[in-house]
């Protein structure tokens, strides 16, 4: 029965009809239709499908990922690369808003360069034909006079701009903008000081906005706002006064509680919703690596209460600067937004490494042994977990010669493998992760090395050849 299935939804089965093998899909809309087939790709191996019946919706109406970190943004070939990745994992949502972008930051008002205004476009084509809504976000807070009707005719030009090159949802971001610092005379005038006036500004833009994309595109998905406080617990002036302001339609944007929290209940989720009184965006700061650039964090998507997907109005995960390795637990965020209630992260670790691997058994064997190394993050998880029982199983068996080979063999075939993983890396993601893991794999490769040799020394010690 299709009857009680979400946008979203599909049908799919595989048997016979009239005597004739047989394979039926049936979505609800155009996005249904696209989740069925992706489904169908992956139950298709080598010309077979198993027989099968599947009933599935996303639990997560909205889930996808921002490209939000400070550093090198991503070229358009990544974009591309990325958006095609989620096509395949059924995500819907693509938030641009790189840290380093001058044209939704200080330069806001002026137009993107005619090859960047290219590479939008080459993105918005790409991203409807993989069924992801595009989005822009924009942060003036540090350029511009919020009282001004000429500024914000300015912002809504822009917006106006940025529709015309594909994009569909639009964020306005305050994060950084101080309750004590404005940019006119005009502001302190109107507003006053403080977190309330500061809220009653931000507050004043977003309205202007709002009410501008309602009335020239009535089809354009709701405005978000990432306010000040977007990080915090419970009821504050600022926010009291943000709620109390914003226009109904606008949907509120937050972390969790803490810019990068290990957890997220459902009932922190609760009470900024108490507390903003709108729809919450949920901008997960993982597996985002900005403000710890020597580390790639790989390890599957944890912490989050299955509530904290169906509860919110999007679930955005924010990528690292590394777009290829960020697949592995961007992958796993998809999966938990997908299924929230379903959701095995080891599975959809192994899974996210399979799909990154291409098929390519070797690779998938270095991507396990890069990914296990760098598994440990804010959100938990147990560096190189996976060498443990490995050594366990080499320091229990030395008094006994054939299982002391066997073990020693079993862990010198890993360490192996981690010596090679430079040479092994270079096909996945077209070849472009090799480059953007190459400081990580060449240590992995270090402590390959000296693993090889710290057993080729113990088995020498052992058969008596401690020289």
């Amino acid at each position: 029965d299709r009857a009680d299935l979400p946008s979203g939804g599909y049908r799919l089965a595989v048997g016979e009809a009239a005597g004739r093998a047989t394979v039926a899909l049936e979505g609800l809309g155009g996005d249904g239709l696209f989740h069925a087939v992706q489904t169908l790709r992956q139950l298709t191996v080598d010309g077979s499908v198993a027989g099968v019946t599947v009933r599935d919706w996303p639990g997560t109406a909205v889930r996808g990922m921002a490209e939000g970190f400070y550093g090198q943004p991503w070229t358009r070939e990544e974009r591309l690369a990325q958006i095609s990745f989620m096509g395949r994992t059924k995500q819907n949502r693509y938030l641009y808003a790189p840290g380093d972008d001058p044209y939704r930051l200080a330069r806001w008002r002026e137009p993107y360069p005619a090859d960047q205004r290219a590479d939008f476009r080459a993105l918005a084509e790409r991203a409807r034909a993989e069924h992801v809504t595009l989005g822009w976000a924009l942060s003036p807070g540090q350029a511009m006079c919020m009282a001004s009707d000429q500024d914000v005719r300015a912002l809504t030009r822009k917006v106006d701009a940025m529709w015309a090159l594909g994009i569909r949802v639009f964020q306005l971001q305050f994060q950084d903008v101080s309750y004590s610092e404005w940019h006119c005379d005009l502001d302190s005038e109107t507003f006053g000081s403080g977190p309330k006036a500061a809220a009653r500004a931000q507050a004043r833009v977003a309205g202007a906005l709002d009410r501008h994309l309602a009335e020239r595109y009535p089809d354009a998905a709701p405005l978000s706002v990432l306010p000040t406080e977007f990080y915090q617990d419970g009821a504050t002036d600022y926010r009291t006064a943000l709620a109390a302001e914003l226009d109904d339609r606008v949907q509120v944007a937050w972390t969790g509680v803490g810019v990068v929290p290990k957890k997220i209940t459902g009932g922190e989720l609760a009470g900024a919703r108490a507390a903003f009184r709108h729809p919450l965006v949920t901008m997960d700061n993982y597996p985002v690596n900005d403000y710890a650039q020597d580390r790639i964090f790989l390890g599957p998507y944890t912490g989050r209460d299955p509530a904290v997907a169906s509860g919110s109005a999007a679930l955005l995960a924010n990528a690292m600067e590394q777009p290829s390795a960020s697949r592995i637990p961007l992958f796993t965020a998809a999966d938990f937004a997908w299924n929230p209630k379903g959701y095995d992260p080891a599975a959809s670790w192994r899974a996210a490494i399979d799909d990154l691997a291409g098929g390519d058994a070797s690779a998938r064997d270095a991507l396990l042994a890069l990914a296990g190394n760098s598994a440990g993050s804010v959100l938990g998880a147990e560096e190189s977990a996976y060498l443990q029982p490995l050594f366990d199983a080499f320091w229990s068996t030395r008094a006994d010669a054939s299982r002391r080979d066997r073990a020693a063999d079993t862990l010198r075939a890993a360490f192996s493998v981690m010596r090679q993983a430079p040479e092994r890396l270079k096909t996945p993601a077209e070849g472009r992760l090799t480059d953007e893991v190459r400081p990580w794999t060449e240590q992995l490769a270090r402590y390959g090395r000296a693993g090889e040799l710290a057993v080729d020394l113990l088995q020498a010690q052992a058969a008596g050849d401690g020289a």
